[in-house]
């Protein structure tokens, strides 16, 4: 029993030893992490908000405008990139066979406009003069007998058949003359107003297709619409990202200068001024002090995103957001990165 006893009383001191060796080797840490986290702030009285790290330029997200493979990616993540600079191209080949189609039929309803505008053709002019006069001949002729007829002294001398024959070719000749002489204007006036309005219409059309097909075809190659940095690059050669207004092909932004959007609390509007000193840390790192310049106010008030953990805090609450500019550079900080702001309470 006593030896029961004795194991039981051995167990419990290794264990007590063991809690005791784990407490004092996590004491310095716990120290350490807390003595950075006590870091007094230099205000009596202040404001908290969390800010969020981003670019001078804001994060620039270039969209997918539509669902084809892409063909080729031309930068990298923390490339420099120039404003229009090539970054991605997608496969258009469908839209350059469509392109050549749309040309070949500009080309053919401009040679059909040019036909028109050069008619009369001297061939058809001069066939239709020709024409006309063989009319005025036959006429002549038709006319001639049968005025032989009406001058007859004994209008029985000829048979009552004959004159009406020649009087139906004098008639015919006259109609073929008639017909002839249309003709020929027909041709010398050149080509109907309509069909020459219809030939343009058909070449504007031609050339407006070429053009948004050329338009489809600049949009495959996504270029830089700054001077900035590739933050980051979400799709991969090869694939087809789905076209959604909400998927990112790339991530851009003017890292030249690092901003602070800040979220504040409404109700410490009227203990704002922005002349009043601001300095960020680093969420659970107070070694580092940021001084805040401030730049602007945004005008709409916002619902709230982050917690700033204050004991007072308001969480069914809407915001409005404050742009600074952080003044340290080389600060090591990185885009979308929060930061615990205090701004001096304005009483």
């Amino acid at each position: 029993m006593n030896r029961k006893y004795f194991y039981i009383f051995l167990i419990l001191a290794a264990l007590c030893f063991f809690l005791i060796l784990a407490f004092f080797e996590k004491k310095p840490a716990l120290e350490s992490s807390t003595k950075a986290l006590n870091v007094p702030v230099p205000f009596e009285t202040y404001i908290k908000g969390i800010g969020i790290v981003e670019p001078k330029s804001g994060n620039i997200y270039i969209g997918i405008p539509f669902e084809r493979i892409v063909k080729q990616i031309f930068v990298s993540v923390n490339d420099k990139v120039k404003k229009d600079e090539l970054m991605i191209e997608f496969d258009n080949q469908d839209l350059k066979a469509n392109l050549e189609v749309k040309e070949s039929e500009y080309e053919k309803a401009l040679a059909n406009l040019h036909k028109l505008e050069a008619y009369p053709r001297k061939e058809d002019l001069m066939i239709a003069e020709e024409v006309l006069k063989q009319k005025q001949v036959a006429l002549d002729a038709a006319k001639t007998q049968y005025e032989a007829v009406l001058n007859l002294s004994n209008p029985r001398a000829i048979s009552k058949e004959e004159q009406n024959k020649r009087l139906h070719n004098f008639q015919t000749a006259e109609a073929e003359l008639r017909q002839s002489q249309a003709e020929f204007e027909k041709i010398k006036s050149g080509a109907w107003e309509p069909d020459l309005n219809i030939a343009k219409y058909q070449v504007a059309q031609s050339q407006a297709e070429i053009e948004a097909i050329k338009t489809e075809i600049e949009r495959t190659f996504i270029k830089s619409p700054i001077d900035g940095t590739v933050l980051q690059i979400q799709i991969h050669k090869g694939e087809t990202p789905a076209s959604d207004v909400s998927k990112t092909a790339i991530i851009l932004g003017n890292v030249d200068e690092y901003y602070l959007r800040v979220s504040i609390d409404q109700f410490n509007v009227s203990n704002f001024s922005p002349d009043a000193p601001a300095v960020a840390f680093r969420q659970g790192n107070r070694s580092t002090e940021f001084l805040l310049e401030f730049l602007n106010i945004e005008p709409l008030m916002i619902s709230k995103k982050y917690l700033t953990n204050s004991a007072d805090e308001k969480v069914d609450t809407q915001v409005f957001e404050i742009l600074y500019r952080i003044q340290k550079k080389d600060s090591g900080l990185l885009i979308g990165e929060k930061m615990d702001v205090f701004i001096k309470k304005q009483t």
